[in-house]
């Protein structure tokens, strides 16, 4: 890794921690658990945003949109780390610790399955695949992989983000209606959301056109 990408993962890094002290800020009443994980997510949520918003920026600006560029990578690497950060940070909020409750109903509670079906629950586990895909996007995140995979294999697995723009808002809406904390960050995550929409559909309508240009 050449210094500029070191440099540029600094960069991001610090906007990074500067983005998360700005959220945590908005919410001085929460414990600190609480705020890091809102902080995380919502940071994770902007790199995120950009990160897909690059490819159809290209594709509208008729610029060459490679495979995979290090800006994108670099961007998508940092939003997995702090989407990680966030699933650490935020299940630690309730039940001190014990994490299985996020997914199993309590011991005290009858239910005929033991699986959470209740919404705290089924947004808990489109959490966890969230964090799993996350994951995944990670470990690919390399040439290696590309190399290894092959370009359309590789590609195909990279669509998995496709599921995490619709994953993603509707976790974070749901636990805020859950608790009740309606207010700027609904707003962020809707407006963060109808703009990724937005630049996909449009690299969508730009690919189709080039396409159709070259029959």
């Amino acid at each position: 890794m050449d210094y500029r990408r070191w440099a540029r993962h600094l960069l991001l890094f610090t906007v990074a921690l500067i983005l998360i002290y700005a959220f945590c800020q908005l919410l001085p009443d929460k414990p600190l658990m609480q705020a890091l994980s809102i902080g995380t997510a919502y940071t994770s949520l902007l790199y995120f945003a950009v990160t897909l918003s690059i490819g159809p920026v290209n594709l509208i600006r008729s610029r060459r949109n490679p495979l995979s560029s290090l800006l994108r990578r670099d961007l998508g690497i940092w939003s997995g780390i702090l989407a990680l950060a966030h699933t650490i940070t935020g299940l630690q909020v309730h039940f001190k610790g014990r994490l299985i409750q996020y997914f199993i109903y309590p011991p005290d509670e009858s239910h005929v399955l033991p699986f959470r079906t209740d919404p705290f629950g089924l947004t808990n586990y489109i959490g966890l695949i969230s964090a799993l895909i996350m994951i995944a996007l990670l470990c690919l995140s390399n040439n290696r992989s590309i190399r290894i995979m092959g370009a359309s294999s590789w590609k195909k697995w990279q669509r998995l983000t496709y599921f995490l723009v619709l994953a993603i808002p509707i976790h974070g809406l749901v636990y805020q209606l859950l608790e009740k904390r309606i207010g700027i960050y609904t707003v962020l995550l809707l407006a963060t959301t109808l703009v990724v929409i937005a630049m996909q559909t449009s690299g969508f309508i730009q690919r189709r056109k080039l396409k159709t240009s070259r029959q």
